[in-house]
């Protein structure tokens, strides 16, 4: 019994330390995307406030966590493949071997299928189905990524488990020949290095390997209601001399002072004093930015 109970308190613990770890890592990496954005509408906010800064970091937050979720999600659909690609690769290296007649062999264990995997999969086709109506390169981009990041999946696991081995060894209070050769061959630290190289590949591999990365952007930065599409706004001179009157609608109770706008898009809101809004205007598409206290944001909001 003891030993059981010490079992789950160390899994807890460890479980704790790698989302601890996956949390801190995802507000870093969510942070720098928003700055991106920022750069990529050509927007840098001013007159930042304390509430700006709690808003900075929901919005990071909500690109740490999609971003996570498609990173687990497109390696646990190369993990549910495993069936099919190990033979595949395996029959590539005995083609190899027959060409160059050489004994050719994979470095590392191709890791095998994983019933947690399941529950990621049918994420992933929606990932995969609902960015292919963004790019069509997605329909095959993914996969292959996929494919990819169970790759260095495999080469993270296979490290890992060479890496503990060696350390029990040296760690071991009885010389033996076996530990000599681990100690003069530097297998712990070759195998460290070899496990923390692949985790980092698979976290920022996707980033610029899916072709996905602006949609999985702009829609991160939907879910922290940074960016608004298709709203409804209400804007006041000056500012509303400049949008174009086909835009202008009087089907919406419009409050006094104010004209009401659709067709636009706010790219940037909540962060600082300013709002970016973008329009169509004749064969262009023009971006504006309106002081907050001028402009009023209506989001449509499906029942």
């Amino acid at each position: 019994m003891k030993n059981i109970i010490s079992f789950l308190e160390s899994t807890i613990e460890s479980l704790s330390k790698i989302a601890g770890s996956v949390f801190k890592f995802s507000i870093a990496l969510g942070g720098i995307c928003v700055v991106i954005y920022a750069l990529r509408v050509g927007h840098f906010p001013q007159g930042i406030s304390l509430g700006d800064g709690l808003l900075f970091l929901l919005a990071a937050a909500c690109f740490g966590l999609v971003y996570a979720l498609f990173v687990i999600c497109m390696l646990s659909l190369g993990i549910f493949m495993s069936p099919i690609l190990r033979p595949v690769l395996r029959g590539i290296f005995w083609v190899v071997r027959m060409i160059t007649r050489t004994d050719v062999k994979p470095a590392y264990e191709l890791a095998g299928f994983h019933g947690l995997s399941v529950f990621f999969v049918f994420l992933a086709l929606v990932f995969i189905l609902g960015l292919g109506r963004e790019d069509v390169s997605a329909y095959w981009g993914l996969p292959l990524l996929s494919i990819a990041l169970y790759m260095f999946y495999s080469v993270a696991k296979d490290a890992g488990a060479r890496y503990r081995r060696a350390e029990r060894l040296l760690n071991a209070t009885i010389d033996t020949p076996e530990k000599d050769m681990a100690l003069r061959s530097g297998e712990m630290s070759r195998q460290k290095s070899t496990y923390l190289m692949c985790i980092v590949i698979i976290a920022v591999m996707p980033l610029f390997m899916s072709g996905v990365f602006g949609y999985l952007l702009n829609g991160s930065m939907r879910l922290a209601q940074v960016r608004v599409e298709d709203p409804t706004i209400y804007v006041k001179l000056p500012y509303s001399a400049m949008l174009p009157d086909e835009l202008a609608t009087s089907e919406v109770r419009t409050p006094e002072g104010y004209t009401a706008y659709r067709g636009t898009t706010v790219q940037f809101k909540g962060f600082g004093s300013m709002t970016v809004v973008s329009f169509p205007d004749k064969d262009r598409t023009r971006q504006l930015d309106i002081p907050n206290e001028l402009l009023i944001v209506e989001r449509q909001v499906d029942r």
